[in-house]
């Protein structure tokens, strides 16, 4: 349940449901509404460019194409900041729901430069 403190935090990951057949809004969370409408209730019958950042130049309207008639996840990225440690990245993942209806959720995150010597193998430390 709920407390009343995490009301008070505001949700920043961007949640809409896609009709496959129009490619148009079904629903959006409030994150998503917020930055285009304002509110929930207008929502509906959005074309998905106008709610999902970036969408043209991500190539999200082929992404949600091929979520749609393949079934399979697609993840894209856009680094919008980068630093020599990271970069600021807009990332939006496509997934078909068992109902056909396309659910994208866009979020800002930091990623970390990998290091040449980040090869995934565990460390041991100089010392003895």
């Amino acid at each position: 349940m709920p407390s009343a403190r995490d009301e008070s935090v505001p949700v920043r990951v961007k949640v809409v449901l896609i009709d496959p057949a129009s490619m148009t809004v079904l629903w959006m969370n409030e994150a998503a509404a917020e930055s285009v409408t304002g509110s929930i209730d207008d929502s509906a019958g959005l074309p998905v460019e106008r709610v999902v950042p970036m969408a043209e130049a991500l190539g999200v309207g082929e992404a949600l194409n091929e979520v749609a008639s393949t079934g399979v996840a697609r993840h894209l990225q856009a680094d919008l900041v980068s630093t020599g440690k990271g970069s600021m990245a807009l990332v939006v993942s496509v997934y078909r729901l068992p109902g056909g209806e396309l659910l994208v959720v866009a979020e800002n995150t930091w990623q970390a430069k990998r290091s040449k010597a980040d090869d995934g193998l565990p460390r041991r430390s100089g010392r003895r």
